[in-house]
């Protein structure tokens, strides 16, 4: 079988934090080689708000990865990532060959207790940052 280009984004449990959502990425690339893939990239994009409530959680982190791999190991990686407690979500999309690499995202951290992102300035709310 040939390979194809993939992208899946798995939404992960908040309560992991930045160093479990590490170790996660680090299990699920390791997963996606051992299964013969080539991974393209690894975008972590934060903790976001989710459009609806999942598991009681409002928020989850994002983890994008764009690989190469076959329909079986698509199917084997989809089946352990169901089997893993943390993830709440995940979607898997075959990409077109010729198709752009997607964009890098901001990446947010958690928010502070009134709301704001942290490191965040209300004064220059709406200024770009040098």
């Amino acid at each position: 079988m040939a390979d194809r280009r993939y992208e899946t984004l798995v939404v992960i449990h908040p309560d992991q934090g930045e160093p479990g959502v590490k170790e996660l990425a680090a299990r699920i690339r390791k997963l996606i080689e051992e299964q013969g893939g080539t991974i393209g990239q690894i975008q972590e994009w934060g903790v976001r708000d989710l459009a609806y409530v999942v598991a009681k959680q409002h928020r989850a982190f994002y983890l994008l990865f764009e690989y190469r791999a076959t329909s079986k190991a698509l199917a084997e990686i989809e089946r352990n990532l169901k089997l893993t407690d943390s993830v709440l979500r995940l979607v898997s999309v075959r990409q077109a060959e010729n198709a752009p690499p997607t964009p890098p995202r901001t990446v947010r951290r958690f928010e502070r207790e009134d709301g704001e992102p942290e490191g965040a300035d209300r004064e220059n709310l709406g200024e770009e940052m040098p």
